[in-house]
Formats: structure tokens, sequence, C-alpha cells
């Protein structure tokens, strides 16, 4: 085995196909053994596209178990998370996933990394088995071991990654100090589009082409997303007013955080523009105002102060609980103020919102307002006068806050 002392190892994930021993009969039945020799149905149900699926369910009970499980897995986020253990018998860097990870379907994918832990230009030692080693870089590995094939995607380089995917105490443990890169990806969702996008919201002609590009005169931001590596101050107010409905600011959900760098992949028509320190990546979930389906609802949440007891900052959580309404599949983001204690956050999160993923990163300053039904606004700064703009938008700006926000769907 090559010495590779100082380099990034782990082990890989990939999945390996088992070997399918089929005994040879006269009258063999294809049908049959699909449903009887494992892991066929699985294998070929895998890659069926939602249509077959559908039909595959009228066929039998076996097939229909089947089909309705693979169907889950397409409709709900996928993660990952990597940390590292250096407990007895199992040290190291540990990948763990959702076990629909790689699975298509998939619309969008936002990975944060500690690059303080990794950086993008070196390379991790990946252990197929005990002897066989390859070296690849990070973007390579990404792209081989965890992003699906052709899925645009981000890596936002942020202070402390600090997320929370299952209630595994010894993984929540860990993450408690920060992970190393966690990423989530979010499948395509009917009459919902996902858009990401560089823009330099100082530059207003810049924002009109983005707006123009991205965003078809048929479909309403529900949800949006930014990140950036300076402080956007009024700017920041120019660009919302260009995405955000008019006297309808809260009706879209707003989160996001200045971090210490961004960069996008894209899969198809990829842009090879060089961004500078003042481009901010936007996420923006895009409702198709002409499609009569309800199926997606998006919430966001500031809670404010450094000082909060947990009963307190439960009390807040509990809130914006009591006032959204969840369908079957959520996902959660939290900005946290890098300054801000925050011990028992994620155990709040956990406790009044069980079993929903939640990508979790600190920041130099966070993005973000109250968008839900019956929000509380009297602890809500007012709007300072000098920010002079045609439309009135609460305050985006915020420090020692933490900013949750929730994407619901069916």
């Amino acid at each position: 085995m090559t010495a590779h002392i100082g380099t990034f190892c782990i082990k890989s994930i990939k999945e390996r196909v088992s070997e399918v021993n089929i005994s040879r009969t006269e009258n063999f039945c294809f049908g049959e053994a699909l449903s009887s020799v494992y892991p066929l149905l699985d294998i070929i149900f895998k890659y069926l596209p939602f249509s077959d699926l559908r039909a595959c369910r009228d066929v039998c009970s076996t097939w229909r178990e089947k089909a309705e499980e693979i169907l889950l897995k397409r409709t709900a986020p996928s993660w990952f998370t990597c940390y590292k253990v250096g407990s007895k018998g199992r040290k190291g860097n540990i990948i763990a996933h959702s076990s629909n990870l790689n699975y298509n379907n998939v619309g969008l994918g936002i990975i944060l990394y500690d690059n303080y832990r990794i950086k993008l230009n070196k390379y991790i030692c990946l252990h197929n088995n005990i002897v066989e080693l390859t070296r690849k870089s990070v973007p390579e590995y990404l792209e081989e071991e965890l992003v699906p094939k052709s899925v645009d995607y981000c890596l936002l380089s942020v202070p402390r990654v600090v997320s929370h995917f299952n209630n595994d105490r010894s993984v929540k443990d860990i993450q408690h100090h920060g992970s190393i890169f966690d990423g989530i990806f979010i499948p395509k969702i009917p009459s919902v589009r996902t858009v990401m996008f560089h823009c330099n919201p100082s530059k207003k002609r810049e924002v009109e082409d983005a707006v123009q590009k991205y965003i078809k005169k048929n479909e309403q931001v529900k949800c949006a997303l930014l990140f950036c590596k300076t402080q956007l101050l009024e700017s920041l107010y120019t660009f919302l007013e260009y995405i955000i409905p008019k006297n309808k600011p809260r009706t879209v959900a707003l989160g996001g955080g200045v971090i210490r760098g961004t960069k996008t992949f894209q899969q198809i028509n990829p842009d090879k523009k060089i961004y500078t320190a003042k481009d901010v990546v936007c996420i923006l979930f895009l409702k198709d105002t002409t499609a009569d389906i309800h199926n997606f609802n998006a919430y966001s949440c500031v809670i404010r102060g450094n000082d909060l007891s947990k009963e307190e900052f439960n009390a807040e959580l509990e809130e914006f609980r009591s006032n959204i309404i969840l369908k079957n599949h959520s996902l959660g983001f939290r900005i946290c103020c890098s300054a801000k204690y925050q011990e028992t956050e994620l155990d709040s999160f956990e406790e009044i919102f069980p079993q929903i993923p939640l990508l979790g990163l600190d920041a130099y300053g966070e993005i973000g307002w109250n968008s839900y039904p019956n929000a509380n606004l009297q602890n809500e700064p007012q709007k300072t006068k000098r920010l002079k703009r045609s439309t009135v938008l609460p305050i985006a700006e915020n420090i020692f806050s933490t900013i949750f926000i929730l994407i619901t769907w069916d």
C-alpha cells in the first residue's frame, strides 16, 4: 500500500451490485424471477421513470411495495455528512448518508464545507477496499461518490458546518462540534422550479438581466437563499426589490448569510464567468402561478438574541411551528451567527421538528426575515429611514440571530 500520511482519507460508499444467481429451469419465468430473486426487482425498478413505476404498482403486492418504496425515495430529500471520529475501533473520517442518496429526480444540490478542515485544491485518498486506493480532487470525489449525475450544485465555504440529519446520538454529538462537509439534494417538485445563479446586486443592469434570464413571467418566488462573501448593505434591498412581489414581501421565505466563499457547478450550459467578492449566490424556489397545485410551502423565522435560555428559544421556535403547515416531505436550513452561544439549538429543533433534515452553518452576518402566518413582529427592528426604495421591505440584515427556513411539499 502506498504511504499517504497527511492525506484526507475516506472509504468509498459506492453501492456494490450484489451477485445474482439464478438456477436453470426448463420452465423459467422472468416475471417470477423478478419477484423472487433478490435484488433483480430493486435494480430494475431503480432505473424506471415515474410513469412506469406507478404502473408497476398494479401488477401485484410485491411490485406495489417495491415501487412505492422507490417512489418515496425519489420524492424525499437526500443528504450526506462527513465527520471525524477518534474513538477506539472507529477512527478516521466517516461518511453517513440517507438511504436514498444518488437516486434520480434530484433538482439541486447544496454542499457546505469547512475550509479550515478541507481544501478544494487538495486531494482525497479514496479507499475502495483494503488494498485499492485512488486519489481524487475534492470536486472529482464529490461527483463520483455523492452528487447525482447532471445535477447543478454549489459548494459553500463556511465558518462552521452544523447540520442535523438523524437521531443517532453519536453522530449528533460529533456534528455538535462541526462536520467537515455536509450536503443536501432537493428533489424536483411538481409546479416548483429551482434555479441557482451568481449576481452582483450592486449592478442594477446585471440584476435585471439575471431576473429576466432565470425567472419566467408565470413564476413567483416563494423562497430565496442568498450567500455572499461581504456585507451587502443597501445593495441587498436593491436586489430584493427585483425578486420579491411588490407590497407582499413576507410571502417569500428569505434566508442566507455572509460566508467565506461560493462556487457553483453547473452541469448543463456551464457559465464560465469569473465571479468577484461582491457577487452573491442566489438559490430561488419558483412557483408556477398557472398551475392549480398547492403542493409547496416555504417559511422563514428569525430568532434574535445571544442570551436566550433554552426555554425562551423553544418558545419562539414553537410559535413558528404552530403557525405553519407541514406536508409529506420537509427540509430545513439554519444560518446562525458565528459569535453566538448556541449549545442547545440543535436539540430544540429536533424536539420541535423531529425527523426533518436540517442543513446548517455559521455565518459572519445573517440574512432573513419572518415569513409565516401570524408572525410576531413586535421584536423586529424598525425600517431604517436611510434606505430609499420604492417598495417597503422588512429589515433583512441580522446580527446575533438564528435564521430557520423550512420548505415543505407533497
